[in-house]
């Protein structure tokens, strides 16, 4: 009988430390998910940022290749009315070719 109560009582202390194993358990749990869900509010937020700053960034290189483009026209055309006015006769095709620097 004596054995029987011992044993019911070491059952009883197993499952109460499980119980309280568990228990730790699921409160690291929970300090671990919090700082999971807080480091995916941080990354979503950097890669918002990122995302933002590389629409910036293909605006702007747009607008500079525009205006690159705009001024070798500007440096090919003055270029050509320079030798157009010194040669009148001479073909202004022919001088585009002489000057690949200023179309590519």
């Amino acid at each position: 009988m004596l054995s029987n109560r011992e044993s019911a009582r070491r059952s009883r202390m197993r499952k109460q430390k499980h119980l309280e194993n568990l228990r730790n358990q699921v409160n690291r749990l929970r300090i671990e998910n919090r700082e999971l869900n807080n480091r995916l509010k941080f990354l979503l937020y950097h890669c918002h940022c990122v995302k933002t700053d590389n629409d910036r960034l293909r605006s702007e290189y747009s607008i500079l290749r525009q205006k690159l483009s705009d001024i070798r026209q500007i440096l090919l055309f003055k270029q050509l009315q320079q030798y157009s006015s010194a040669w009148p006769c001479y073909n202004v095709a022919t001088m585009s070719d002489q000057i690949p620097s200023l179309t590519t």
